[in-house]
This record gives structure tokens, sequence and C-alpha cells, in this order.
């Protein structure tokens, strides 16, 4: 398929969902997975620069909650995959955590690096990139306090399970919503309803849950869909596959690549 033919649904706008996006800059996203880790430990400051740097949309972080009420960056509930300590992010104080080398003993070419709070990620992000922010553990109403003290609402997008968009709805009705749709279903009016039932802003969930019709039935409904991309081979020839079916974004492990492809043919 021809880029040209699918661009009036990467143009389509977001009317519906009970919050505002942040301002694309672009017509197509571009969402660097877990900062740009291609070239940095994941989810650390460096990892950030790195996303900023290739120009990436959205650079997607996960938080957890420390024993003392701190939010840090961690995929994991534990430490031990990318640090040198050990102990569940819940059962660690920031002083603790604070103390950690950030390493990945797969790539040990890559400099150690730190653990990252909440708010210093707030203070880097800015007014230079969008964060799609992962919500793993910790406490809603104080990350949304923490956003709007810092003065970022308009650069954030939540992911967090369905069953928790009705207290993000109460505590912060400002932040667009994403979230992945539930396995049965199947027919694009079902996943228009399951979006328009929550308010939900954009669906997530593999390139391969969706069809060029449930695509297209959604952007009518004013949902976008940002799907997960990551493979080892991500490559000219995949993403022709993914882009074929109408999708208003991805989540990438190579930004950088994927930012090319789109340069160079004329979608960015």
């Amino acid at each position: 398929m021809k880029p040209s033919s699918y661009l009036v649904l990467l143009l389509c706008p977001c009317l519906g969902g009970s919050a505002e996006l942040p301002q694309p800059r672009h017509n197509f996203i571009v969402i660097a997975h877990r900062g740009n880790h291609a070239h940095a430990h994941e989810n650390t400051l460096t990892a950030l620069q790195h996303a900023i740097d290739a120009g990436s949309d959205y650079a997607e972080i996960d938080i957890r909650r420390t024993l003392d009420g701190h939010h840090v960056l961690m995929h994991d509930r534990n430490v031990e995959r990318m640090t040198d300590g050990h102990g569940q992010v819940n059962q660690l104080t920031l002083a603790q955590i604070r103390k950690l080398s950030v390493r990945d003993t797969r790539r040990p070419q890559i400099p150690a690096d730190r653990v990252p709070t909440f708010e210093e990620v707030l203070t880097l992000i800015k007014a230079r990139i969008n964060i799609y922010l992962d919500f793993k553990d910790g406490d809603r109403a104080a990350v949304a306090r923490a956003i709007r003290d810092a003065g970022v609402t308009s650069q954030i997008l939540v992911y967090d399970g369905i069953g928790s968009v009705p207290e993000w709805h109460r505590v912060a009705p400002e932040l667009p919503l994403i979230v992945s749709p539930p396995d049965n279903l199947r027919k694009p009016a079902e996943f228009v309803a399951f979006a328009q039932k929550d308010h939900i802003e954009v669906l997530d969930d593999s390139w391969q849950t969706y069809s060029r019709e449930t695509v297209t039935a959604l952007n009518r409904a004013g949902v976008k869909v940002w799907p997960d991309i990551q493979n080892d081979h991500e490559d000219d020839a995949y993403f022709n596959r993914v882009l074929a079916i109408g999708v208003n974004g991805v989540q990438t492990d190579h930004p950088e690549t994927l930012i090319a492809w789109l340069k160079q043919h004329q979608l960015r």
C-alpha cells in the first residue's frame, strides 16, 4: 500500500474523549519505549534525552512508588534486572534507591546510570517532549499533583488498567488516558463501544490486534490507535505492514529508524 493511501487516516482529528491529547507536532506519533533505550539504560534521564534528541513525539516511562512515598522510574517490581541492588521498589526507600547503579549486564559497554525520580523527569521534559506515563504502582492523586505542580499537564498521557480509569477521571480529569482493549473484542463496533464507554482517548495493544476496519471506525469515533510494535527487526517491510492498517502512531524500540522511514515516505 502506498503511503498516500492512508494519509487520510493519519490526519483524522480526535473528536471524542473527555481530555485533550498533547498537541502533536507531527501527523504520525512516534513513542520511544522506556525512553530511547537502544542508546542508554531504560527509564533513565539519559534515555529520555536520547528520545528528545531523536525527535520522538513521546517517551514512554514506567513509574512506581517507593516505601517512603516517592515515585521513581522502574519497569519491574524489583530492582534486580536493571540495577546492582536487590528488593522490590515498594520496599525500598528513596535514599536506598538513590544508592543503586542502573546497569544492564547484557550491554556492559553502556555506562552505569541512576534511577531518576518522577519530579526529575518532569523537569527534564518540560516543553521538550511528551510523556506516555505507564503507571505501574503508586498514588494516582500524588502523581497528578506532581504533574500540575511541574506545569506539564498538557504534555502527559497516562496508561493504566481499565479498572483504574474511574480514579484517573476523579483525580485528574484533565489528563487523557490510553488503555489496552480486552481480548474478547472482535468487531469494530465493539472496540468503539469499549473506548466510548469510559471516555478513552487512545487505545494501545499489539498492532496485530487491529484491522484497518477497526482503526477506521475508532478514528471516526474520535479515538486514536497507538499500538506497540517493539521488535528486534523493525525495518522497512515491518513499518509498511504496520502503517497499512492506518494506525495514528506507534510505540517503538527504534525511534530513529522509524522517524527516518517516515521522512523517506514524506510522512514526517
